[in-house]
C-alpha cells in the first residue's frame, strides 16, 4: 500500500501536484469529528455506518444457528455491528483522533 501511495504521489509530484487529498490517496482513517471513514477513495459517513448495522443485523437474524457455518455468519456479522459500534464510542474516537493528530504531524515532517 506504501508503494502505492508512494508512486502516485511521485507521479503527482512530477505533473506539478503538490498537495494530494488526503483522504483519497493515503491508507484508510477515520474522522472522529464527522464520523466519517475513509477509504479506497470512499467516504463513508456516519449515517452510512448506521445504515451498515441495520443491514448485518437483519442477515444475521436470518442465520441458522443450529448450522455451524450459519454459526459462523452470524459471528461475522455480530463481529462487523460490533466494529462499527465500537468505531463511533467517543473512547475510540478520541484515540483515532490523536492517532490522526499524530499521522498529520509525522506527514508535515516527511514533506519538510
Amino acid at each position: 500500500m506504501i508503494d502505492r501511495e508512494n508512486l502516485i504521489n511521485a507521479l503527482a509530484a512530477s505533473m506539478g501536484v503538490t498537495k494530494l487529498d488526503d483522504s483519497r490517496y493515503a491508507a484508510s482513517r477515520y474522522d472522529a469529528k464527522t464520523g466519517t471513514l475513509y477509504c479506497n477513495g470512499m467516504a463513508i459517513s456516519k449515517s452510512t455506518a448506521e445504515k451498515a448495522i441495520k443491514y448485518f443485523e437483519s442477515v444475521e437474524r436470518k442465520c441458522n444457528s443450529d448450522d455451524p457455518d450459519g454459526r459462523e455468519l452470524k459471528m461475522i456479522y455480530r463481529c462487523a455491528i460490533e466494529a462499527i459500534r465500537m468505531m463511533q464510542t467517543e473512547k475510540v474516537k478520541k484515540l483515532l483522533s490523536e492517532d490522526a493528530k499524530e499521522i498529520s504531524e509525522q506527514n508535515k515532517a516527511k514533506r519538510s
